[in-house]
């Protein structure tokens, strides 16, 4: 992830600071989570000034490592008709793998994200432009940087500049991660992914409490594994 980092920086004119500005939204979103496995607020500074792991990414650009769970049910959509709650339902799924290894990476800078979201949107015959609400693996800052614009929420280079100025925020542009992710609420594992989807149900029901984005209706879920690798996107809507 380091070397997507570098190479990104290098290429885009993207500051550290930029990718900092990813951390400190999330950490926004965790203080209003009362699940979150950390909620203290944090600045650009205190990433910046956070232990260096490996160059150009620090100790706050990087996941958690906590223990939880995390559960769906799936079901037909006759079966949901007599539910107690909102059904939520899957309006689009795409997947897109390149690589195992990230040396066997075909790029550094375009990745499957970009063919599996492709995918999720058409199937749910919409574009990037209508999600309400995004929950997006972020196992680095880096990650969510690379993925926003592979996706097309962002263009190339812009992501960090927008998150510095409130675009990942509930009320901007696009609300992302609202639990924290996994930079924030916690990542358990495989769990961590999964956590993304039960945040989505949780705001396209309405159910968000404090963090809830307006009239949400649309959700943008993705989860990717190994080093950037194997990609996996989700459009859910209110049924």
């Amino acid at each position: 992830y380091a070397l997507v980092a570098q190479r990104y920086l290098h290429d885009t004119g993207t500051t550290p600071a930029e990718l900092a500005a990813i951390a400190v939204a999330h950490r926004r979103h965790a203080a209003r989570h009362p699940k979150a496995h950390k909620r203290t607020p944090i600045t650009v500074d205190d990433v910046l000034a956070s232990k260096p792991i490996a160059s150009p990414l620090r100790l706050l650009d990087c996941c958690l490592i906590s223990d939880g769970g995390a559960a769906v049910v799936v079901s037909s959509r006759a079966a949901a008709r007599d539910t107690r709650v909102t059904a939520i339902e899957i309006l689009g799924a795409g997947q897109g793998h390149t690589h195992e290894h990230i040396v066997a990476a075909p790029s550094l800078t375009d990745f499957g994200c970009k063919r599996s979201a492709a995918t999720a949107f058409a199937r749910a015959g919409i574009t990037a432009a209508d999600i309400d609400v995004a929950e997006i693996y972020d196992s680095f800052t880096i990650t969510l940087a690379v993925e926003l614009e592979s996706i097309g929420f962002f263009e190339r280079g812009e992501a960090g500049h927008a998150a510095a100025h409130g675009a990942l925020d509930v009320g901007g542009r696009l609300p992302c991660n609202t639990h924290g992710g996994l930079l924030s609420y916690g990542h358990s594992g495989t769990a961590g992914g999964m956590f993304h989807a039960v945040e989505a149900v949780h705001q396209l029901r309405g159910r968000a409490a404090a963090r809830q984005v307006a009239d949400a209706r649309l959700a943008f879920v993705h989860g990717d594994g190994g080093i950037l690798s194997a990609h996996c996107s989700l459009v859910l809507g209110v049924a």
